[in-house]
Formats: structure tokens, sequence, C-alpha cells
């Protein structure tokens, strides 16, 4: 292969897609970088050729001037895509949108379309099937997501790839006079929690770590100081931690009396790598695990209603009666009308 062709297809590589561009200089020393020592007007003799080859266009109406894709282009690949790569991206386009940043999704954006168009060629029976025949559903009871804010959501996208701190204005739920607040933010990670997306960070010089839904931030703007991590952060051990189950005290030794049936699913997905289940008679199991006390907890116990009742520890057991006491005492009070 000529050094020529060698030297063009890596300049193809390097052309970013519109809006971005590259200018000759720049591209000049990637390719350097690469291993190709060349000359400006070389360069932008072969890229006047390949404009009339592929769909590169070069934006001339602001300096620095500079050449690009055609924001619409198709993907241009060796080897070509084929099934196995396109419905990877479709099950990324399906299920994971919201997990990738702004700007990757803009650049995915030609190759979803061309991943459409191989399934649409593959012969029935393939890989195209599988987009049919696979779909994800919640297991809590389906909520409408809030409306998006896309604009925010690329600062604080950008905050995070870039490492950088923002203000922005948020409003609390637990605000009542629906006033926004204005915070410096510190970001330390993004954690989707079925359709809501959370932002772990600081707030300003602080190190308590906080959680900031996604769609409550407003007018975000970048800030030139750098984010900073506090000493011992880490972002899986803080999920491991339980704190999007909101804790109320600490680990605990849960131990439960389940009707039989309604025990069954934990036999395949236990509460704990320690959980236990006895028999306790013909109709009734009881299950014990080591978990944290949290208020996600609560909302399990009671969603089983008599099916399950709570044995220890005391403190769990006493708050579980006041709820199903102030229940009852709501049905009661709140009756409806004839």
């Amino acid at each position: 292969m000529s050094e020529t062709l060698l030297r063009q297809w890596q300049m193809l590589k390097l052309l970013p897609r519109a809006p971005r561009k590259v200018d000759v200089p720049e591209l000049r020393t990637r390719l350097k970088a690469a291993g190709f020592r060349t000359t400006v007007r070389t360069i932008q003799r072969d890229l006047n050729m390949l404009s009339s080859v592929f769909p590169l266009q070069s934006d001339t109406r602001s300096t620095p001037f500079g050449w690009s894709w055609s924001a619409d282009a198709t993907p241009f690949d060796l080897p070509t895509m084929e099934g196995p790569e396109a419905l990877t991206l479709k099950l990324v386009e399906r299920f994971i949108p919201t997990l990738l940043p702004p700007m990757v999704q803009e650049h995915l954006k030609p190759y979803f379309a061309k991943a459409t168009e191989v399934l649409k060629r593959s012969p029935e029976g393939t890989t195209r099937r599988w987009i049919d025949n696979i779909r994800v559903v919640p297991r809590e009871m389906p909520l409408l997501p809030p409306p998006p804010n896309p604009e925010a959501s690329r600062i604080v996208y950008q905050a995070l790839l870039e490492g950088r701190r923002f203000t922005a204005d948020y409003l609390p739920r637990s605000s009542e006079d629906s006033v926004p607040k204005t915070y410096e933010v510190n970001p330390l990670g993004l954690v989707a929690r079925g359709n809501l997306m959370y932002l772990v960070c600081t707030l300003w010089k602080y190190e308590d770590v906080r959680q900031l839904a996604m769609h409550r931030i407003q007018r975000p703007a970048l800030l030139e100081k750098r984010a900073t991590r506090p000493a011992g952060f880490n972002l899986d051990r803080y999920i491991e931690q339980g704190e999007f189950q909101y804790p109320v005290g600490p680990m605990i030794q849960l131990k439960a009396k389940f009707e039989r049936g309604a025990a069954a699913h934990l036999y395949e997905t236990p509460l704990s790598a320690d959980q236990t289940i006895e028999t306790s008679n013909t109709e009734h199991v009881i299950v014990t695990a080591t978990i944290r006390d949290t208020a996600q907890l609560e909302w399990w116990i009671l969603g089983f209603g008599d099916l399950l009742c709570v044995l220890q520890p005391s403190e769990l057991r006493d708050r579980i009666y006041a709820r199903v006491i102030a229940a009852s005492t709501t049905y009661s009070v709140d009756a409806p009308a004839e």
C-alpha cells in the first residue's frame, strides 16, 4: 500500500464530524504524531481531492478555518459494519441513551442510522429478529419520566467529562416556596435509578456527598474551577452502602416470617449473601439476612401487606407496626362517600 494512500486514509480518520472542525496546521501536527511527515500544501491538496469523493466540507465562515465530515455523512468504516455490530448499537440506542453524554449521542447518531439500515438488510431470522424479541420492564410501579432539559444535561455532562465545577439553580423537592437555590456544584458521578438520573456531588467547599435530581437542575454554567474528590470517595462503594435506598440506620439482621409463596422469589434472588430460609410451619418460612436499614427496606416490607411479619430487630418491627396502624386509621377516616 502506498505512503500517499495510507496518509490520506489516516487523514480521513482524523477529521471530526461537523459542527466540530480541524484546521490544516493542526491536521499536520496530528499526522506527524501518527508517523506521516508532510506539508501544509500537500494536506490542502489531499483534502480538496478527497472532498470530491467523500462528504467533506471546508468551513471558511469564521477563523480558524477548518475541515470536517458533513454532519449527516454516512460513517466510513473498514471493515464495514455487520450484523453483530449493528445489533449492539441498536441495543445501546434503545436501552441506555440517557447514560451517554449528549456529545457522544450526537456523534453516534449516524452510526445508529447505519445500524438500522444494516439490520433492515439482514436476512430474516438473523440478528434483525433480536430487536423485536427483547424488552426491559421496571420492577417498580412504572412512572412517566420528568420533562427533559437537554441543554442543562449537556452542561452537566460536560462538567463531568472535563472535571470542572459549575453553578446552577436547583429546586429541592422539599422546598416550600418553590424558589430555586443557587449552588456551586462539584460533580462526582451520575447514577441512573429507574427513569431518573441523579448527580452525585458536593457543594461549594463542603465534603458531605449529596444527590441532585438531574431534572431539577436549571441554568447550569461551567466554571474555570477543577472538580475535586473527597478523600476516600468511591462511587461504587457509595452505592453499595445503600445511599440510593435512603438509609435510616446501620446494618441489621432482619428476621421475618413470610407466607411461603411470598418468599418463593428469595430462593433465587436472596436479600444478602448470608440469607437463610427455614421452615416455620406448612404455610410459613422464616427468612434471616444481614442488610442495611433503609427506607427502601420499609417500603418493600409494607408492599407484602399481611404476607410478611417482621420479627427482628424490634426497632424495625415497631416502625412497621406504627405505619400499619397509621394506614388503618387513614382508611377508616377517609372512607369513600356512599
